[in-house]
């Protein structure tokens, strides 16, 4: 009884405890609420008081910032002073501060509004109160939050719409849906674009490596050449939407246009960046499908000795998830000698080789990229960096090549530089830890594999069951691959044989096919290497192959079988894959299921599984072991 009073008073204190932690959550919550509510007052006010300054909104899909910063380089030629919200940062809270920090004083103050779902331009519009808008374009960008071009165009309008009757849109005649913007202007409108009728035109493009974009542009009769520091040709509606901009505002074109010339590029946004010999150029701020061919486009008219493409990872595509990698690798080997992609999706790009010759790797880890570019760049390279940075950090392949980079995790979220990060001499923390283990050198040394055909007994299938040697893991969800190649040497009546450090090995034949069924020693993420020695060892390459394992995506019990494809979100596939460098792995999959509610992943597979569920697997697994049979005869 006193036991029992004991555990009911716990209970109640944990209970207790998680009530308190709510409700200090949500006065917390409630608290912080009503502070901002009392910031946006009192920003309200302040703008009311700033009767004489130029408010100027940017919008659009891309190049917002790019254009708020060449905006405001034409401005402060032209005018005392004034203000424009630093980097990229467009949240109602930097409104907030940008607007609170102009003074009187200030002739303009140019603001970065962005929007990442329905509604959300509503509170930056009410807090700056533009007089001038700026609508860059309308691309694919936060497709997923409004499931349409025509929505994105209706929340960035709000911009134009907000605008008072003296008040001036200045909007891109190449884009239809930009260009519709004008019927809802109160006040007048200018134009700017390639097209004839556009009222700031531009032509005379061209910027090919490594000479930087350059056009002219004509406004009123007037013409003048504009030399810029940007890179490539897409930049150029940005250039004119800033010429427009600082016309429209009383700016003389020639001083506009030299003003331009003093803006470098952003960092992230097509910015150079030249170290011993080898020239990055950095794409990687945001990376949204519709940005990927203009990057390409630059280095397919660039000059260099050799063109490299490191992709990482791709936002804002409708679609199935490897058939747009695919499709961007194709691209990307159309333009590059060599291309890189980076990341948990990596895999599914090497569908995308046509063959043997064409230099396409995929690596699931940065790091693991980072080590072979440090041997495979040379002095006159040029090397595209396209990702996002917020996912996956690839200034860091820069940092590496002249300090030791230790954090080299995929899930850290900061929106700072890489190399002025505090964390970047800090290893890597346990949310990343299977990025940790060190890239073997013939993991890179091994691509692409070549076995001399003399030696190599083609008509021998390898069947491969992935699981984790360690005792305690034989019934886990972790290990039917195992179980699946048990049945098989059971048929052929053999006994597990250890092939040195390597791997447990039997040989015989099914159904008259000579086979050699393998369980590697290796731990199942770091099975890739040691494959790789395996297949030097044996002498089988990728074809004779069929992976057998778990699969979380399949229900318990279920059995499937592929010719090929990506890893799947399978780290030991995964494994697999980079270090061959291939994906053209035949493969059966067993279903196990997903874990329970609060259990994590690696708890689910490294678990036994429970009684009840034992037959169920048993039989998964002899069908397992009847689809590689089958498998064997395709």
């Amino acid at each position: 009884m006193v036991r029992l009073t004991k555990r009911m008073a716990g209970l109640g204190a944990k209970v207790f405890q998680r009530t308190l932690g709510k409700l200090a959550h949500g006065i917390e919550w409630r608290w912080r609420q009503l502070y901002d509510q009392g910031l946006y007052q009192l920003t309200y006010m302040h703008r009311r008081r700033l009767k004489n300054t130029v408010f100027i909104g940017v919008t659009g899909s891309a190049g917002k910032t790019t254009t708020k910063d060449l905006i405001a380089s034409i401005l402060e030629r032209h005018f005392s002073k004034g203000k424009k919200n630093p980097g990229s940062l467009n949240w109602p809270e930097d409104m907030v501060r940008v607007v609170r920090s102009t003074r009187k004083s200030d002739a303009y103050c140019v603001t970065e509004i962005s929007t990442h779902g329905p509604g959300m331009m509503d509170l930056p519009l009410a807090l700056v109160r533009p007089t001038v808008g700026v609508v860059t374009n309308i691309g694919a960008d936060h497709f997923s939050a409004f499931k349409s071009r025509e929505a994105i165009a209706q929340e960035k309008g709000k911009l134009i719409r907000s605008l008072p009757t003296d008040g001036i849109a200045i909007l891109n005649a190449d884009d239809p849906r930009v260009l519709a913007m004008q019927s809802e202007c109160a006040g007048r409108t200018i134009t700017f674009g390639l097209a004839g009728d556009a009222m700031l035109r531009g032509e005379a493009i061209q910027s090919v490596w490594p000479e930087r974009l350059s056009l002219t542009a004509t406004w009123n009769g007037e013409s003048v050449h504009v030399q810029t520091q940007l890179c490539g040709t897409h930049w150029a509606p940005t250039v004119l939407a800033a010429l427009a901009t600082g016309v429209a505002l009383g700016v003389p074109l020639a001083v506009a246009a030299a003003a331009v010339a003093t803006v470098e590029p952003f960092e992230g946004r097509m910015a150079p960046f030249a170290m011993n010999g080898i020239t990055f150029i950095r794409d990687d701020w945001k990376a949204p499908l519709s940005t990927i061919e203009p990057a390409f486009d630059f280095m397919r008219q660039a000059r260099a000795v050799r063109k490299v493409i490191v992709i990482g990872t791709i936002s804002d595509y409708q679609g199935d998830s490897t058939r747009r990698y695919v499709e961007i690798g194709q691209l990307a080997l159309a333009v590059a000698d060599c291309v890189l992609f980076v990341g948990p999706r990596a895999s599914a790009s090497l569908r995308a080789k046509r063959d043997a010759n064409d230099e396409l790797l995929a690596f699931a880890s940065l790091r693991d990229a980072s080590t072979y570019l440090s041997g495979y760049l040379r002095p006159g390279d040029l090397v595209l960096l396209k990702g996002s940075h917020k996912a996956d950090h690839m200034q860091r392949l820069i940092v590496a090549l002249t300090t030791e980079v230790q954090c080299w995790r995929s899930d850290c979220g900061r929106l700072q530089s890489c190399e002025t990060c505090d964390l970047l001499h800090v290893p890597s923390g346990p949310n990343a830890a299977e990025e940790l283990i060190p890239v073997l050198p013939m993991v890179v040394e091994s691509i692409p594999i070549a076995v001399d055909s003399s030696e190599a007994d083609r008509s021998t299938v390898v069947i491969i069951g992935l699981g984790n040697p360690e005792a305690g893991r034989v019934d886990t969800p972790h290990n039917v691959g195992y179980r699946a190649v048990d049945i098989l040497a059971h048929r052929l009546a053999q006994d597990w044989v250890a092939e040195g450090d390597l791997a447990m090995v039997v040989r015989g034949e099914l159904q008259g096919v000579p086979v050699c069924l393998i369980k590697p020693f290796a731990p199942m993420n770091d099975i890739g290497p040691a494959l790789v020695r395996m297949a030097k060892d044996f002498s089988f390459d990728v074809h004779q192959c069929i992976l057998v394992h778990d699969d979380l995506a399949l229900p318990l019990g279920a059995v499937r079988a592929r010719i090929r494809g990506s890893d799947g979100g399978h780290r030991g596939v995964r494994s697999i894959l980079q270090a061959f460098q291939d994906d053209k792995f035949r493969r059966v999959k067993i279903g196990v299921g997903q874990p329970r509610e609060g259990q994590s992943v690696i708890d689910y597979v490294l678990t036994p599984f429970p009684v009840e569920q034992h037959a169920v697997v048993a039989a998964a697994n002899h069908t397992a072991a009847d689809r590689i049979v089958e498998l064997m005869q395709q």
